[in-house]
């Protein structure tokens, strides 16, 4: 198991995170699964990427608070698992936006994430150091996915009042437009976005390292 590699962690913080949903936990309990199963599939990271991932030299414990029923999540978190994977020191761990609450008023002492966590779009990658001191958060997807987005709320100028709509059509015809945001998401990914996220993913990670090295 991924816990035999880390050194421990304050004990009652120790017993919280490890109670914590894995990806493959998550994965196989969620309705899509066979979606997030065919995503693992289509995700890769490049020579550079992954030989940057396999020297990385700290201990990191990554927590994501993920939705379900949310697009960016089904289709971001499988690459943070993917991610992760191939970082021999880290931990990654997974939980619902509806258990998160209680779990991060135990596991992050900062106030301002505390406040204003529930207000971000998910999924929202949360890193803890080696001591439990926590990270800057990540998420909901990398920044290259802007003009995509841009471009496709432009082209469905219903979507955003859908979403506030609370009839029982309204619902109805939202739920399918976010469907159709998944496939398009999923083809945007596989295009170029995949890519871009794992380099922003290591881009965090090195800044992170970075820091503790200054702070030593």
């Amino acid at each position: 198991m991924q816990e035999s590699k880390h050194t421990a962690l304050p004990p009652e913080k120790t017993l919280i995170y490890s109670r914590c949903t894995t990806y493959d936990e998550f994965a196989s309990a969620s309705t899509w699964q066979d979606f997030l199963r065919i995503r693992q599939r289509e995700i890769r990271v490049m020579a550079e990427e992954q030989a940057y991932l396999t020297a990385y030299p700290d201990l990191v414990y990554w927590l994501v608070v993920a939705a379900d029923d949310s697009p960016d999540s089904l289709v971001v978190l499988p690459v943070i698992d993917h991610v992760a994977k191939w970082v021999p020191r880290l931990t990654l761990r997974v939980v619902r936006e509806d258990e998160a609450a209680e779990l991060l008023a135990n596991l992050v002492d900062d106030a301002e994430l505390l406040a204003s966590w529930n207000e971000a779009d998910l999924p929202l990658l949360i890193s803890f150091d080696e001591e439990w001191n926590f990270q800057e958060p990540w998420g909901p997807h990398p920044q290259a996915i802007e003009p995509f987005l841009d471009k496709w709320v432009a082209d469905h100028p219903d979507y955003e009042v859908l979403a506030e709509d609370e009839s029982a059509t309204g619902q109805a015809a939202y739920s399918a437009m976010q469907e159709q945001l998944l496939q398009e998401l999923r083809l945007w990914y596989n295009s170029s976005l995949n890519q871009a996220c794992a380099i922003e993913l290591c881009t965090l990670l090195a800044r992170w390292h970075d820091e503790s090295g200054d702070e030593e």
